[in-house]
């Protein structure tokens, strides 16, 4: 990565800048020593030795500082910090050096490149540590601020479908009642067509409640337990209406969970199997390789991998029957814990769906 004095360093240039200079005048002094074949003062090597690695850094930190991306709204702030480090330490110093003369100017200038690099270089990190822990503060508090606003969107969202989902379901109860004295009194002329209004209304009652389902189940998760991944899935498996399907589980493992929500997971992906590869269909739970997860698959059709993403958006089906809402359910679930999913073949050559990132205890 090029970097421009200019234009990416902005005020750091003038760090960079004292680094530089500071190195100078360290090379400076030692070849006038050499040349001249003059000896070393006391305490001239153990001075460069010390200081030199603080000279550089300022230069090297300076370039470090844009390429770790902070900020260049803090830019100012580290060199005011490096200003005032080094001229902080290069007073206290001079006092030093009126109780304690020094011999040569060649030593009073030794003694002050030490000493603006040491302080330089000392606020420089102090600067730099307090740039970094303020960006970090402020992404913090948008992140923080983000999450209220969709939890606000999300509260919004959970009101308006009950609302809707009342106001829906009263005359939805009253046209059911309805159907139920016609079915009674029919004598099977229009036995067809009242079973094809029941199903409808059937159909309509449960895109009702998995939308309400939808809506709550996309909150974030707060606290979570150690579930056991077996138990839960056995559990939601006689839950759900699984004909001849056979479900096979192999794993042992626990995970941190809301129980609940972790249910609507494999009630819902036990329902799309069953759904989508009949009744005789064959599932299985198992933990992933690298035991960062785990997954269910099927040995039914199987999702073409085109399709992947469109089944998990809401109200998608390819069933007359399917209100389109149980995969688009698991993925909210599954972002509420942090986790991902992935869909894929199994090795049957139907779908495999993966949950990833997840917590997992022996």
């Amino acid at each position: 990565m090029s970097l421009s004095l200019d234009s990416d360093l902005g005020p750091l240039r003038y760090v960079a800048g004292i680094g530089s200079g500071l190195v100078l005048v360290a090379a400076s002094e030692l070849l006038f020593y050499l040349i001249g074949r003059t000896p070393f003062p006391d305490g001239f090597l153990v001075g460069l030795l010390t200081s030199l690695p603080f000279a550089l850094w300022l230069v090297y930190g300076s370039y470090r500082t844009v390429t770790a991306g902070v900020s260049d709204r803090r830019y100012w702030r580290i060199v005011r910090w490096t200003l005032g480090g080094g001229g902080v330490f290069l007073v206290i110093n001079l006092g030093l050096m009126l109780a304690f003369p020094p011999a040569t100017g060649v030593v009073v200038l030794s003694w002050v490149r030490w000493a603006v690099a040491i302080g330089s270089g000392v606020g420089f990190v102090i600067g730099t540590f307090e740039a970094r822990a303020i960006q970090r503060e402020l992404a913090a508090e948008r992140i923080r601020i983000k999450q209220e606003e969709l939890q606000r969107e999300r509260d919004r969202l959970e009101e308006f479908a009950s609302i809707v989902s009342h106001d829906l379901r009263n005359p939805l109860n009253v046209a059911d009642g309805h159907l139920t004295l016609v079915q009674q009194k029919d004598d099977g002329t229009f036995e067809d067509h009242l079973e094809t209004i029941k199903a409808s209304l059937d159909r309509m009652e449960a895109i009702i409640e998995e939308t309400l389902t939808l809506a709550r189940e996309g909150r974030a998760v707060g606290e979570t337990s150690a579930v056991d991944l077996s138990e839960i899935a056995e559990a939601s498996w006689d839950a759900v209406d699984t004909a001849d399907a056979e479900l096979s589980i192999d794993t042992d493992v626990t995970v941190q969970a809301d129980a609940d929500r972790l249910h609507h997971v494999f009630e819902n992906l036990f329902r799309n199997a069953v759904e989508h590869g009949g009744d005789d269909v064959t599932l299985r739970v198992d933990t992933l390789g690298d035991a960062r997860g785990f997954s269910v698959a099927d040995d039914g059709p199987g999702i073409p991998e085109a399709d992947r993403e469109r089944v998990l958006e809401p109200g998608h089906t390819t069933q007359d029957s399917g209100s389109g809402f149980g995969l688009t359910i698991v993925e909210q679930i599954a972002t509420a814990h942090g986790w991902r999913l992935r869909i894929d073949e199994s090795d049957a050559g139907g779908a495999r769906f993966e949950f990833r990132d997840v917590t997992v205890e022996s």
